[in-house]
């Protein structure tokens, strides 16, 4: 049996069952173990491709070295707004907007030159980025004229000034300079900081020049956009690409460079190059007055401003053309003056041609030769002047009453149009001539014509003579092409389906139908291959399927080589089974023992009856005898007596204490004194509120304000012995912290006592004495006269309570008549006291002796500064009426409470630690309480706040026991990677339990699931934490569809919602068309403890005031963020440097004089929402200050500089009273030295010196010393953590060494400390061999006499017994630990108040982690305080730091964003080291909130260390973006719900009882495909929803996944088991079902040579996999790049970083897919848009909201009936719906040429972007079957050739974070294609096989063991 157990213990120790966790299966340095080249020596992560060396470029020409750079560069890609923090400003540079929309043909303007559609393709670009959270400003560089000129026609040019125009008539934030290399930009970019560029980064193709000059000008020309970048990062500021930009939900993905990437040597080359071409020469000044000359035009025709600018610009055109064609020959004249009428006429018909009825077919320039060759050069004259004439224009400032209007300045299809009818009219007339008659225009048109072309010539308009040129080469025009058919009407198979029946009920669809003959279904995998069809796996139970840990191997294997089970093998297996359950709730309980005090929160669960919801009714009060109520007043008489001598036995034993506050003459000890009396010395927070000891020592208030009044008048007594004023400056800070507190203890002991009438007039008169004498007069002033206040009133019910007493006493005993008549004496006797002492007497009116000055005239700036910590808080001061909770809940934490018991659902917004998250488990209690089969699922973000909320609920609710065999359990985990139940992991077990605790994805697969139906049906509540997380691209569908399906009432909290508005809204609606619960929303906005910051500077904390993060343009322009938040000492700092700073006082800001302000408040005590009025009075005035501009910009800066100082109570005399600054200098210590220690903040960069050994010791023992430890390091780069910790534990242990061995003396005395302890150990060894002989001998002695006494007689035995206890009980000596091997308290971090207190359990945790064989430097850490928290932690360790931490012997941690949200491991301090993307706003408000401990601590700390301040500045002082989601429509979806629908529907046909009625399914569906969580300003999304749902049911029919019943067929089930990787999953079906993927593989296969890597097939199926799954798109100018590894080992794949291409029938059927599905989405388009009249809405440019005209003007048409132009238009119209009329004006008509078409010039009546668009790999600006697939990132397949994360940054630009994460999700894919390719095809079928052997190779390298 022993050995068994022996057995059974040894297989466990290789059981890692707690260690399975989502990253656990290997940590990234488990990977990189292996490197034969030396390569893994301090790889460095900040490492790139992009930096040259010098002798490389050294000899080339700048723009060469320039070009050299930009070939290098690998961007990245990233999103805009969370990853660059597009929400606060970032700068555009316009001209690289309109170079890439005709570099990348988006609008083709160079062959149309329209205008209008070229704004609103720019505007359209704008509005994305803003819809999605994005402040940006324009920035416009006029050098950009030249390459403008070279590149392109002079239109482009004309377009970019009447962008300008058009920006500055509309108020789009713009600013203009003349270069990048400008002062005014670089000291733009300094005043605002935007936190990116959004630049082109191609370079322009131009053509070669034969002259050398030219060629040397267009050679650096051609590299503009790329000195634009190469400057713009030498502002520290990332660089995003516009190619390649895409929306995507509420993303804007774009491909993007960091500053690493500047090189300056380069930029400062090609500055010098390109300075003579961009300064170039100043303009002289023009004569003409241009803005006089067009106020004298509007005058003369009486132009509106919407056209007053295109006309001057056109008769200013005529008017010069006709003067310059004067005396030149018939034929230029007349050619001349017909382009001139014709622009007229277009001028006529832009102004009232409605803008949807100028969308038609006509010619193409490049079809007529006259046009072609001579027309557009002279059109390009127009361009050139009005270019010149908008320049004049911009140069001078304009009256606010003129608007400019640019945007529709010119329309070249309509003038070729109209050129092409005058021209074909004049050629056919005899004459040559083009008459009137010929446009029969209207009567006001001909007006207006006659009116415009008087300014240009005194002759008549018509006619328009032809004479001159009709001989021209090429005159004659094209004939007009036939008109563009409108697109039909869409047509889908006639599809039914039971399920969207119930969904579509009052939905009329605009499609037409078709028989569902006409499809024919490809079956070549069936009937070639021998697949099964109609298979069905359950997701769930291969979901909660676990992979086996190294302990049950052992045991299989152990089994399985015995053959034949015996009886005893099983016994051992229900044992083992045993022990493993034993240390799964030994762990659970372990981990739940540090939430101190979760078990003690709630009552015990005891269900008696079998119906727990049955109310107990209340029983009536017991009527008690006379006699038994004298016999309990009697008993209540006898214990107030005893209490009353235990106060006074209690009094005397403090009289001695108390007495010697008196006597101490430090200021530290008597503040110490102080609080170790009242506080306690076990303290946890050094606060007076409630006098914890004080209270706990003296039963009565009477007793303890005695105490405290004694207290008062012997702390007086020593602050007027200690002469605190001629205390040297430097002990003054001690001085003002003793301050603080004895104003804290008046004030604690006021509020206590005071208020409850306690505190008697000699009391109020000391308080009063102790706060003047202190420096308080005002403070006291106020107390007194709310103390005069409080007696008046409280006196009156006294009296009446006394009579009432009377009369109820009569008839008593003696006894109780005796003590009736001493408290009526003692009643008259404070009545004739109160008689004799008037309360006024009591207030103090004489001079008190002042005990200290350094408070200041200022005593409420004094408080502000000082006492924010300590101020009141408010909170609950009542205990629940119904008592459901044992705290005091505050009112929200009430109206929570109430909710639940109404059984509704909330959505709770309320920060962090301000006890939200207390009604999660209210809910619990209440569901466990009610019986044994209600549910409550607790769905937490990650993995870690699942672990640590079931071991809450295992501590708070294991009290609750259930029946005998019950199959039910109190908790259940259901995570992707184990599930278990009462903390053991048995598959399947969840489903019992009461509460079970998970993430989104899995709940969403539940609500889901057709198997689990019963459960879904005891579902009660759900609570959801960190729900904002349903923003977040990954991870945010699966809470989205959650809270759609959630059949019952939900609890939703979250501490970062911005504007919980829109959410609530949602939730609303999506619960109201479920018919369930009511959704309220409860928002609490104060934080209980306040957070200070810091930037860690030259070795020293530097206060930072969240004013210094502003920048004042974006204060001036947004305003202040809604949750930047001041503490009180940054309010009085702002108000003391703002007064400073201002040229002039301002009565409004000097009103807020804290002085001043509380005052007139009538305040005394400063409470915390006191000063928080305050700071919103404060932030208005600043705000109006800047408004008025009497804080100029001057001041402004002053003001930022200002707050960098130290806080400091400003006055006369106060420089005593604050000791001289430390200023840190170098080792030499000179001035100059000095000097630079006063840097400016706002100039410091990002650093590295956290990754120093140094920095981290030194800011460590800093917050050591300054008690503001326990600290969480927070970076998101898992490499630089690890090896953080390894350098700090390596600088603990080198610094203990130096300690003990750095010198001969020291190592001498470690020598001679060794010898002594040696010596000690021998002599107690001996002694204990001693001990242990002489028991060995006793004992044979008393077995000697046990057997004599056995003969004997028992009385031998008893009196030869020999005493050894004393020697039992003596403990083996240990042999003496080196010095080195143990831990010396100056080089350890860890609490050894926490050590001792917790030792075993410590001592227990860290011998666990030694068997489960955690590396002993991690222990080592441990033991030292320190540790590190992330994703590739096993977890066993990971627990172990947040145990340790919670106990608060760990003190330091190391961690990623894992600890972020919601994980009880609050702290004192957190710290943030370096910079990552994945850093923003969001992230660092939920990191930062860790700080400040609710209860532990009064205030946290944010420091900020070797980040870059303008990251600061951004993450400090921007708004949180709004909370939505990413609207991503799915088909998947839609399967999976037809799915569940089908088996529901199969149950019901076989009769089984249904345990949910299909209409509630229904009901619980729908919302999911009705109301998505999104925005839109303009679409109708429910119309949206519907009509995709439909149209993806075509798409699904298809694609041969549902039949024609609407029930699922072919692979579905495997569709809807890789839902996760959609679109791949779809199309992997279709690869799979025309059976190519076996073909492939089968031709492969022949192939294959067992020496040669890359012709494996799991090599060949991987290359073609990774096009589908988990691609990474890469910039499209990459494919002109091949990376070229210098490395000798570990070569990624040929084409890297380009995946190769794929076969051609595989790569021709995914061109055929996506052609396909961009069909079906253009008639869906068509479809939505069809039910939407084209109105306002859609003739409004998006971002301006500049409106056109929606019909013909109120005078009529522009022509009449009769009119022969009329026709030429009208005819030629194009019809169209779906198309935006701006983009229609290219009479495309509802053809879209590509997604990107589609997507951004669709009608705003939907909101499409490329998350909707189901393609793979498909081109964003191509979708034809021809089209090449966009290159794809090859990191899939490098890393399954060289098996090492490392290299994927270095090569694919995928750090080693994202890597792991991507490679993890990919092998996860694999593993759930096998699983279901499994159940479809037989054993040895080709692809199944190929699959089964790639994802055995891809789990080798994941978990470190098939590195090469």
């Amino acid at each position: 049996m022993a050995d068994d157990e022996e057995d059974i213990n040894s297989i466990l120790d290789d059981d890692d069952a707690e260690t399975k966790d989502d990253d656990t299966a290997g940590s990234q340095t488990d990977i990189d173990t292996e490197d034969g080249d030396g390569a893994d020596a301090e790889f460095d992560m900040d490492a790139k491709v992009g930096h040259l060396s010098r002798a490389e470029i050294a000899d080339l020409s700048p723009e060469e070295q320039l070009a050299k750079w930009a070939d290098t560069l690998l961007p990245v890609e990233v999103d805009l707004v969370t990853g660059l923090d597009a929400s606060n400003i970032f700068f555009i540079n316009v001209e690289s907007v309109i170079f890439d929309l005709i570099l990348s043909k988006e609008v083709p303007f160079e062959e149309d030159q329209q205008f209008l559609r070229m704004h609103h393709a720019v505007e359209q670009l704008l509005v994305s980025m803003q819809s999605c959270g994005g402040v940006f400003r324009l920035i416009f560089f006029d050098q950009t004229e030249q390459l403008f000129s070279a590149a392109f026609g002079e239109s482009v040019w004309a377009f970019r000034q009447a962008f300008l125009v058009h920006c500055k008539s509309h108020g789009i934030d713009h600013a203009v300079f003349p270069h990048w290399y400008s002062p005014e930009f670089r000291e733009h970019v300094q005043m605002w900081r935007p936190s990116f560029f959004l630049l082109a980064h191609d370079a322009i193709e131009l053509e070669d020049d034969e002259e050398e000059e030219d060629a040397d000008t267009k050679l650096k020309l051609r590299g503009f956009f790329q000195a634009m970048i190469l400057r713009c990062l030498s502002y520290r500021t990332h660089v995003a690409l516009l190619r390649g930009l895409q929306r995507r939900g509420n993303r804007i993905m774009a491909f993007t460079l960091e500053p690493g990437y500047h090189d300056s040597w380069i930029d400062n080359n090609v500055q010098v190059s390109l300075a003579e071409m961009l300064e170039g020469e100043e303009d002289e000044e023009e004569a003409e007055d241009i803005l006089a000359a067009l106020k004298d035009f509007a005058k003369k025709i009486g132009a509106k401003d919407q056209n007053l600018l295109r006309s001057f610009l056109v008769s200013r055109f005529a008017k010069t053309t006709l003067a310059m064609t004067k005396g030149q020959n018939e034929k230029t004249s007349q050619l001349m003056l017909l382009v001139v009428k014709v622009l007229v006429l277009q001028e006529m018909m832009v102004r009232y041609i409605p803008l949807d009825k100028r969308a038609y077919s006509t010619i193409q320039s490049e079809d007529w030769e006259l046009f072609e060759e001579t027309i557009a050069g002279a059109v390009d004259r127009f361009f050139t002047m009005a270019s010149e004439d908008i320049a004049k224009l911009l140069r001078v400032a304009w009256p606010e009453d003129i608007k400019f209007d640019a945007c529709d300045l010119f329309d070249g299809r309509l003038y070729r149009h109209i050129f092409q009818f005058v021209v074909k009219k004049g050629l056919e007339d005899a004459k040559k001539l083009v008459g009137v008659e010929a446009f029969k225009l209207s009567g006001y048109v001909s007006d207006e014509i006659a009116s415009l072309w008087s300014q240009a010539s005194s002759e008549e308009f018509f006619p328009v003579k032809l004479s001159a040129v009709k001989d021209l080469p090429g005159v004659e025009p094209p004939e007009l092409p036939a008109k563009i058919a409108p697109r039909a009407k869409p047509e889908l198979y006639d599809v039914k389906s039971e399920f969207l029946g119930y969904i579509w009920k009052d939905v009329e669809f605009a499609i037409d139908v078709k028989s569902l003959e006409d499809h024919e279904n490809d079956e070549i995998l069936w009937s070639r291959h021998d697949w099964k069809e109609g298979v069905y796996l359950d997701a769930v139970k291969q979901q909660q399927e676990m992979e086996k840990n190294e302990g049950e191997k052992k045991m299989e294997e152990r089994m399985r080589a015995k053959g034949k089970i015996s009886d005893k093998d099983r016994e051992f297996m229900a044992r083992f089974a045993l022990k493993k359950r034993q240390m799964a709730l030994k762990a659970l309980h372990a981990y739940s023992k540090s939430l101190t005090g979760s078990d003690k929160l709630h009552p015990p669960i005891i269900i008696t009856e079998g119906k727990g919801d049955d109310k107990k009714k209340e029983e009536p009060a017991e009527k008690l005898s006379k006699k038994h109520q004298e016999l309990l007043e009697k008993r209540k008489a006898e214990e107030d007596a005893k209490i009353q001598e235990h106060d006074a036995k209690q009094s005397k034993d403090w009289e001695k204490p108390v007495d010697a506050l008196s006597e101490v003459q430090d200021p530290s000890k008597l503040e110490k004194d102080l609080l170790d009396l009242l506080v306690g010395f076990g303290r946890v927070t050094p606060s007076f509120v409630n006098f914890p000891a004080l209270s706990a020592a003296f039963k009565t208030p009477e007793a303890q304000v005695k105490i405290v009044v004694k207290v008062m008048k012997n702390v007086r007594t020593a602050l007027k012995k200690m002469q605190l004023d001629r205390m040297s400056a430097e002990n003054q800070p001690k001085v003002r912290s003793l301050i603080v507190y004895v104003f804290c203890l008046i004030q604690e002991g006021y509020n206590s006592f005071a208020k409850k009438g306690l505190l008697d007039g000699k009391g109020i008169k000391l308080f009063q004495e102790c706060l003047i004498s202190i420096g308080f007069p005002k403070t006291a002033a106020g107390m007194f006269e709310n103390w005069k206040k409080a007696q008046t009133p409280a006196e009156e019910p006294v009296k009446e309570e006394k009579g009432g007493k009377d009369d109820k006493k009569k008839g008593k005993d003696d006894k109780k008549k005796d003590k009736k008549d001493e408290k009526d004496k003692k009643d008259k006797k404070d009545d004739k006291k109160d008689k004799d002492d008037d309360p006024d007497s009591f207030k103090v009116t004489k001079d008190v002796e002042s005990v200290w000055s350094g408070v200041g005239p200022d005593e409420y700036g004094f408080q502000l500064m000082y006492m924010g910590p300590q101020m009141s808080r408010s909170v609950g001061n009542a205990k629940d009426p119904l008592g459901r909770v044992n705290f005091k809940p505050d009112k929200w934490q009430r109206d929570l409470l109430d909710i639940v018991d109404s059984k509704e659902s909330s959505l709770i917004v309320a920060p962090t630690a301000s006890g939200k998250t207390f009604i999660g488990y209210y809910v619990m209690d209440k569901v466990l309480r009610e019986d044994h089969d209600g549910v409550v699922v607790y769905v937490a973000p990650s993995k870690a706040l699942v672990n640590q909320v079931s071991a809450e609920i295992y501590a708070r609710f294991s009290s609750k026991t259930y029946p005998p065999h019950s199959k039910h359990e109190l908790l259940g985990v259901f995570l992707q990677e184990y599930n278990s139940a009462g903390g053991v992991m048995e598959a399947g077990k969840w489903k019992h339990c009461q509460v079970l605790v998970t993430i989104p994805y899995i709940l969403e697969m539940l609500l889901l699931s057709p198997s689990n139906q019963d459960w879904i049906a005891r579902l009660r509540y759900v609570v959801l934490d960190e729900v904002h997380c349903i923003g977040e691209q990954e991870g945010g569908v699966q809470w989205e569809h959650s809270m759609q399906l959630i059949p019952c009432p939900f609890i939703a909290l979250s501490a970062t919602v911005s504007d919980p508005t829109f959410f609530h809204n949602w939730l609303s609606k999506v619960n109201k068309k479920k018919k369930t619960s009511k959704v309220n929303i409860v928002e609490h906005k104060e934080r209980w403890n306040d957070l200070y910051k810091y930037m860690w500077h030259r070795g020293e904390m530097r206060n930072l005031h969240p004013f210094c993060c502003l920048i004042e343009s974006a204060v001036r322009k947004g305003g202040l963020s809604s949750d930047l938040t001041l503490v009180p000492q940054e309010m009085v700092q702002l108000w003391q440097e703002v007064s400073n700073v201002l040229n002039k006082k301002s009565p409004t800001w000097e009103r807020l004089c804290p002085l001043t302000y509380f005052q007139e408040k009538d305040i005394s005590f400063i409470a915390k929402l006191d000063a928080r009025e305050y700071e919103k009075e404060l932030k208005a005035t600043f705000l109006d200050l800047l408004a008025e501009n009497t804080m100029d910009s001057e001041a402004f800066a002053h003001l930022v500089v200002a707050l960098q100082k130290s806080p400091d109570l400003k006055f006369q005399g106060s420089e005593k009273f604050n000791p001289p600054p430390r200023v840190v200098v170098n080792e030499d210590n000179t001035d100059a030295a000095a000097a630079e220690a006063e840097v400016d903040m706002r100039k410091l960069g990002k650093g590295t010196s956290y990754l120093q050994a140094a920095t981290l010791m030194k800011i460590c023992k800093d917050l050591d010393k300054k008690d503001i430890m326990p600290a969480i390091f927070f970076n998101f780069s898992r490499k630089e953590i690890e090896k953080m910790l390894q350098k700090l534990i390596q600088e603990l242990k080198d610094q203990q060494q130096n300690k003990y061995f750095g010198t001969e003396e020291a190592s001498y005395r470690s020598r001679k400390l060794m010898e002594r302890r040696q010596a000690d150990y021998n002599q107690k060894k001996k002694a204990y061999d001693e001990a242990m002989k002489m028991k060995a001998s006793s004992k044979q002695e008393a077995n000697a006499s046990r057997k004599s006494g056995e003969n004997e007689g028992r009385g031998a035995e008893k009196n030869e017994r020999v005493d050894t206890s004393a020697d039992m009980t003596m403990a083996e000596p240990l042999p003496p630990v080196d010095l080195m091997d143990e831990i010396d308290p100056d080089f350890t971090f860890h609490s050894p108040k926490a050590l001792g207190t917790w030792y075993e359990d410590i001592e227990e945790t860290l011998q666990e982690l030694k068997k489960k064989k955690v590396a002993d430097w991690l222990i080592d850490g441990l033991r030292r305080g320190v540790g590190m928290h992330h994703e590739g932690c096993k977890k066993n360790y990971k627990d172990a730091v947040e145990i340790l931490f919670r106990r608060g012997y760990l003190r330091v941690v190391f961690s990623t964003g894992t600890l972020a949200m919601g994980i009880n491991m609050p702290c004192r301090s957190t710290i943030f080291c370096g910079d990552s993307l994945e850093l923003n706003g969001l992230m660092y408000r939920q990191m930062s909130g860790r700080a400040g401990r609710r209860g532990f601590d009064l205030l946290g700390q944010v420091i900020f260390l070797d980040m870059a301040f303008g990251k600061v500045q951004r993450l400090v002082a921007s708004n949180l973006s709004s909370l939505a989601g990413e609207f991503t429509l799915s088909p998947t979806v839609l399967l999976r719900a037809l799915h569940e629908w089908e088996l529901v529907s199969l149950d019901e046909a076989q009769d089984k009882e249904l345990a949910r009625s299909k209409s509630d399914i229904a009901r619980c569906l729908s919302p999911m495909f009705s109301l998505p969580f999104f925005q839109s300003r303009t679409a109708e999304l429910d119309t949206q929803v519907a009509y995709h749902t439909r149209f993806s049911l075509d798409l699904l029919f298809k694609e041969g996944l549902v039949a024609g019943d609407g029930s699922t067929r072919g692979l579905a089930n495997l569709a809807t088991h890789l839902f996760e990787a959609e679109p791949a999953n779809l199309l992997f079906a279709r690869l799979l079902t025309s059976g190519l993927l076996h073909e492939y593989l089968e031709r492969e296969a022949k192939d294959e040579q067992k020496g040669d890597r890359r012709s494996h097939l799991t090599v060949k199926l991987l290359s073609v996999l990774a096009w589908i799954f988990y691609r990474r798109r890469l910039p499209p100018t990459i494919p002109s790049l091949k990376i070229k590894s210098k490395r000798k080992k570990h070569l990624p794949s040929e084409n890297c970083p380009r995946l190769p291409q794929l076969p051609s029938k595989i790569r021709k059927e995914i061109q055929k897919y996506n052609t396909q599905l961009f069909s079906l989405f253009q008639e869906f388009a068509w479809a939505v848009a069809s039910t939407r009249k084209i109105a306002e809405g859609d003739l409004t440019l998006p971002l301006s909201q500049r409106e056109f005209r929606t019909g013909w003007d109120e005078r009529g048409e522009p022509f009449e009936k009769s009119s022969e132009f009329a026709p030429c238009i009208i005819k030629q119209l194009v019809r169209y719906r779906s198309r935006s009329p701006f983009s229609a004006l290219a009479g495309v008509g509802d053809t879209f040429s590509s997604p990107v078409d589609l997507c951004k010039y669709v009608r705003n009546v939907l909101h499409l972007d490329l998350n909707q668009l189901p393609t793979v790999a498909c081109p964003p600006a191509a979708a034809d079957s021809d089209a090449e697939l966009e290159a794809t990132n090859s990191w899939i397949l490098d890393f399954m050739i060289h098996g090492k994360i490392k290299y994927l940054w270095e090569d694919n630009g995928i750090d080693a974070t994202q890597a792991w994460k991507l490679i993890s999700e990919f092998t996860g894919t694999l593993k759930k294609a096998t699983v279901v390719l499994k159940a479809f095809c037989p054993a040895d079928d080709l692809v199944l096989k190929t699959f089964n052997a790639l994802f055995e190779e891809m789990n080798k390298y994941l978990k470190g063991e098939g590195g090469r």
